[in-house]
């Protein structure tokens, strides 16, 4: 298979064995070159996640892989608006789910309630990228305070997941996490704009 990075082509066998030399070689120049990594391209398909599990249950099969590296502004500007995308359609789902708290939840309340704490723990782990990379677009104090008020927010939640108390879940979205999602998103959507 062909590794294309910054204009140069790398060969390797289509072998479990090379891949451990081929990320390697990414990371390297990646990093040399003052970049992020964003996704890669393989065979066409764009792969932000999990790209290992992707490329290893496609080993046999995998002719081209294309590295998209951007500069670190360009990486924390599509954060920014990755998060804005998620918060604008998440924030309607999470008053149905509210709702729903406050009547009797039904299985499929408690799937996208699971959904919403998958959405929120990816929030944090951006938020902490965020404040770790410095760069004059980042308030960093605001974020670690957030991520602060999220963790106990988020804590308190897990005290009423495990109380079984539908009411309390449903107050605690309701008058802790929504608002500070919408603070999130005010403080995204600043980002976004700029």
């Amino acid at each position: 298979m062909q590794l294309n990075i910054f204009g140069q082509t790398f060969e390797y066998r289509n072998d479990r064995t090379e891949l451990d030399a081929m990320f390697q070689q990414i990371s390297r120049m990646v990093s040399e070159a003052g970049r992020q990594l964003s996704h890669l391209v393989i065979d066409g398909v764009e792969v932000y996640d999990d790209v290992e599990t992707y490329i290893e249950e496609r080993i046999d099969s995998i002719r081209t892989i294309d590295v998209v590296a951007v500069t670190m502004e360009e990486y924390i500007r599509d954060v920014f608006q990755t998060m804005h995308s998620y918060l604008m359609r998440s924030l309607p789902e999470i008053e149905r789910i509210i709702d729903e708290f406050y009547q009797t939840p039904s299985e499929d309340t408690w799937v996208r309630f699971e959904q919403m704490l998958e959405g929120i723990q990816w929030i944090d782990q951006a938020l902490y990228w965020l404040a770790e990379h410095r760069n004059d677009m980042i308030d960093r104090q605001t974020l670690v305070r957030i991520r602060e008020t999220l963790a106990e927010s988020l804590r308190q939640l897990l005290q009423a997941v495990e109380a079984d108390d539908a009411i309390f879940i449903a107050d605690l979205i309701q008058y802790e996490i929504k608002p500070l999602l919408k603070d999130i998103m005010e403080h995204v959507k600043v980002n976004v704009v700029n």
